[in-house]
């Protein structure tokens, strides 16, 4: 066995085909950061024997995997999570040798599973089952546009020996973002982007395991109420964004990433489109730090259209040249 600092960790994702089964690595993820691994519940057996002790033995009730990865936004591998997020895909192309790829949400509790394959310098392990419990993005003045992303899973399992291989894969930065609200979706299209300084998307599909009798792993994992929020950071040079907040108003809101500094094909941009119809400003709130211009954050929800018959989330629609996911 030996030492080794987290650089060398590597971990690579799949779509399962069979829920549950584990597939080999289709992808490999560049990390920033990563606190994925084995969790257990514990049953404590507290009962009175005649001593002062609060305890005599422990069980394990439970096994399971959870934690993080984050990672810079990257044009291809942030497909797997969107598909096990929302749950339904559709692929056109290619286009100029791009594709692209249209997440919807899926009006089910069991959204696409995926698989991982962690391998460090001691063990190689994988866990199947594994499902998108949160998404957040986040993007910041200095920067690379960075995503978060929490999972559930079944309990690793030692692993054959496997060779990582890397896609070399196009990020964002600050540079490539544009941020629209408009009264309608059909008006983003025309509304003129805000210059914002910090801009936060969390979605959440509140993932739980599902424990039965007669087994320490979960039976299934599935997701199940989706809510999506957010938070951005802007100047204060009017009263537009306070009164959205004093006055419930509803927006429309279109965040997009589009490096514009990298091609597929002749001239195709690599980017991702979030659109929401309907999205609420629940909270504001004014930086009047002294020596500062100041500035003011404002955070949203989104919410279900009912007359337009629209999704919380519209659109989420990402054009690479990966073929399919």
């Amino acid at each position: 066995m030996s030492k080794y600092i987290g650089r060398l960790l590597e971990v690579g994702i799949g779509k399962e085909t069979v829920r549950g089964s584990g597939v080999a690595p289709a992808f490999w993820l560049p990390k920033v950061g990563f606190s994925f691994d084995d969790k257990v519940t514990i049953a404590r057996s507290q009962a009175g024997i005649g001593k002062l002790a609060d305890s005599d033995e422990a069980f394990v009730v439970n096994k399971f995997g959870e934690g993080e990865i984050e990672m810079n936004l990257g044009d291809q591998s942030v497909g797997y999570f969107l598909y096990s997020l929302l749950g339904s895909l559709s692929t056109s192309g290619p286009v100029d040798s791009a594709y692209t790829h249209a997440f919807s949400i899926a009006e089910t509790n069991t959204h696409q599973s995926l698989a991982f394959v962690v391998k460090d310098p001691n063990t190689t392990e994988d866990y199947k089952l594994v499902m998108v419990n949160s998404f957040e993005l986040e993007a910041t003045l200095e920067e690379l546009v960075k995503i978060t992303v929490g999972f559930l899973s079944k309990k690793g399992n030692a692993y054959s020996s496997v060779t990582p291989s890397y896609t070399n894969e196009n990020r964002f930065t600050k540079n490539h973002i544009s941020f629209k609200v408009a009264d309608t979706i059909g008006n983003l299209a025309a509304a003129t982007g805000i210059s914002v300084k910090n801009l936060t998307l969390n979605i959440t599909q509140n993932t739980v395991t599902d424990d039965a009798l007669n087994t320490a792993e979960p039976e299934d994992i599935l997701n199940q109420q989706l809510s999506v929020e957010g938070e951005v950071v802007l100047r204060y040079e009017d009263e537009t964004w306070k009164n959205y907040f004093k006055t419930p108003t509803n927006r429309a809101m279109e965040i997009k990433f589009q490096n514009i500094d990298k091609t597929i094909g002749a001239g195709t941009r690599p980017s991702l489109t979030i659109q929401l119809p309907k999205v609420d400003f629940f909270e504001w709130e004014p930086d009047y730090t002294l020596d500062e211009i100041v500035l003011q954050t404002i955070s949203f929800k989104g919410s279900y259209d009912i007359a337009n018959s629209l999704n919380i989330i519209s659109t989420c629609s990402l054009v690479n040249a990966k073929t399919s996911y």
